[in-house]
């Protein structure tokens, strides 16, 4: 029976095992997912996997780094055009922008500290309907209800209720033990 953990080759030496795998491959992705020469390295080592094995297949080397094929063979095809490993590094994320900039997403929690009535809006608690017209009002950006609703989440706030957290309300206050 083949075992697939790696194997000293030493003669008495014993099979090493990680105690928590999961969590280092968690801990090893989230990194490389965070630095971007982190990630640019991680692409020339699956690369240079790639040109070492005849015959790997995009799949099989995807499987073994926890990348896509398509990914793979993007990266490949990548190098193939462009004859460089500098086209392996990470260019900006193309997307959707954000639509609310950081710092108009800052001006939004003094405001949501206060009633709805207090900033023109109808009700007497922040929710998704009311903070939406509000942002369309005061930004002129389109936001849809559940976007506001996941903006008062990040804020501190229920969503659906417009109420403080109970963490974030006693974030700043003593608590009856002190």
């Amino acid at each position: 029976m083949k075992n697939n953990s790696y194997l000293c080759k030493k003669k008495g030496m014993k099979r090493l095992e990680l105690v928590d795998k999961a969590s280092i491959t968690s801990q090893i992705r989230s990194y490389l997912e965070r630095n971007s020469e982190a990630k640019f390295i991680h692409r020339l080592q699956v690369i240079q996997m790639f040109a070492d094995g005849e015959g790997e297949t995009c799949e099989r080397i995807g499987l073994q780094f926890g990348n896509s094929p398509r990914s793979v063979s993007n990266w490949v095809k990548r190098l193939n055009q462009t004859g460089t490993i500098e086209s392996l590094r990470c260019d900006q994320q193309i997307g959707r922008p954000r639509r609310l900039t950081q710092s108009q997403k800052q001006e939004l929690n003094p405001v949501l500290s206060e009633k709805p009535e207090k900033h023109g809006e109808s009700g007497k608690r922040w929710n998704g309907m009311n903070l939406s017209r509000y942002i369309k009002r005061r930004y002129d950006v389109d936001l849809l209800v559940r976007a506001c609703q996941l903006l008062l989440c990040e804020a501190g706030f229920h969503g659906r209720t417009g109420r403080q957290n109970d963490k974030t309300m006693n974030e700043g206050s003593p608590s009856k033990n002190d």
